[in-house]
């Protein structure tokens, strides 16, 4: 081993012997660099020749080792270099001035060779190993930002133009990728099938749900390109997910509708019912279906409604979860019912509006609370 690959420890000391014991029980391991006060050890510190690791005295004139280790501390390049204080001074109160410092070890003199190469050795490992934890973070964050721009992709760019509809929807991860999913279909998107719309949540948040969310949009667009009902397009999904994710336990809740010619259809896969609103009777109610997950029995036939949906002012509702379950610091739910009632409180506004006072409002509710589930939801109002 050269000394271009062994680590640098910087001996600080005002003796000229403690510097020469020190320095014998460890060139052979390490490469050296020697201060004998405060001002040369904090330029060497942050030299060429940088330590990975300082053997720093206490008792020193002038400069003590306190304020050295203060000022190493204080400065971006120095500040993750561990410091080990060598010193006779051993109440204490003198250690724990060291560690509220920021030193990581404390050796007491006269010090003993097997204790000060086994602290050395040891510092020295966990330095590397944050240095390489710290690699790894920054790659994973690199790849997680990649992920969510990908992601981001994916996701609707803004709301579609459909005569007779005002159309708003949002998607809020909570990790930088989420597993949530919302898509708008028109024209030969949808099939023919006029405009549809969907919502999903896959089970859990994170990369693995983004990946999985990724691989249902593929397919249901694909799908939806060609004839079928919307039940049997949701079977056939179900079908291929279930074969995917066959001993995994991941599924994933789906809400797909479709309104043409004042006629509006939908089929249900375990997701939370939409909501209607009509402002005008004062009332908001549940549309009905449930369904079975998708992914998790690839031999499930799902069923399909339909209802005549006519009158400007009318209000449809889909969400995720994440809107009803978040909660606050007292561990309350946000709710369903909190949720119908701000819907209905701003029913005059347009679909943004209205998104954006249950946004508000839910933000308000959980205050303080950080966010645990991602969190989507989607407004289409009849004008």
């Amino acid at each position: 081993m050269t000394n271009k690959t062994k680590s640098r420890v910087l001996i600080v000391d005002d003796t000229p012997a403690n510097i020469k014991i020190l320095a014998e029980l460890l060139r052979g391991d390490y490469a050296l660099s020697v201060a004998t006060s405060g001002p040369d050890a904090l330029r060497l510190a942050s030299s060429k020749d940088a330590p990975d690791l300082v053997l720093l005295d206490i008792m020193m004139p002038g400069m003590d080792g306190y304020e050295v280790c203060r000022r190493l501390k204080a400065d971006a390049r120095t500040k993750d270099v561990p410091v080990i204080f060598v010193t006779a001074m051993n109440e204490v109160e003198d250690e724990t001035k060291g560690f509220d410092l920021g030193a990581v070890d404390y050796i007491t003199k006269p010090i003993r060779p097997a204790i000060v190469k086994a602290r050395v050795a040891a510092q020295l490992e966990l330095a590397l190993s944050r240095k390489v934890l710290e690699r790894q973070n920054q790659q994973l964050s690199d790849s997680l930002q990649v992920a969510a721009e990908v992601q981001r992709t994916l996701l609707p760019k803004g709301a579609p133009t459909i005569p007779g509809l005002d159309i708003a929807g949002c998607c809020i991860p909570c990790d930088a990728v989420g597993g949530d999913y919302m898509d708008y279909l028109a024209g030969q998107d949808s099939g023919g099938r006029g405009f549809a719309f969907v919502i999903g949540d896959v089970s859990g948040h994170g990369p693995a749900s983004a990946l999985l969310m990724a691989a249902a949009r593929a397919f249901l667009r694909m799908r939806m390109q060609r004839p079928g009902t919307l039940a049997e397009v949701l079977t056939e999904m179900n079908v291929q997910l279930a074969a995917d994710l066959d001993g995994t336990w991941r599924f994933m809740t789906m809400l797909l509708m479709a309104y043409d010619k004042g006629m509006l259809s939908w089929s249900v896969a375990g997701h939370d019912p939409a909501l209607l609103v009509d402002p005008a009777a004062g009332t908001v109610s549940e549309l009905p279906g449930t369904g079975m997950v998708l992914g998790m029995d690839g031999s499930v036939q799902f069923d399909q409604h339909s209802m005549p949906l006519a009158g400007a002012g009318k209000i449809l509702v889909l969400s995720t979860d994440g809107v009803h379950e978040a909660a606050n610091a007292a561990g309350e739910q946000f709710g369903r019912e909190r949720l119908k009632a701000c819907v209905l409180a701003n029913a005059q506004l347009g679909a943004q509006g209205i998104l954006d006072a249950v946004v508000a409002e839910q933000k308000r509710f959980c205050t303080g609370m950080l966010c645990n589930d991602d969190l989507t939801m989607m407004v289409v109002k009849l004008v």
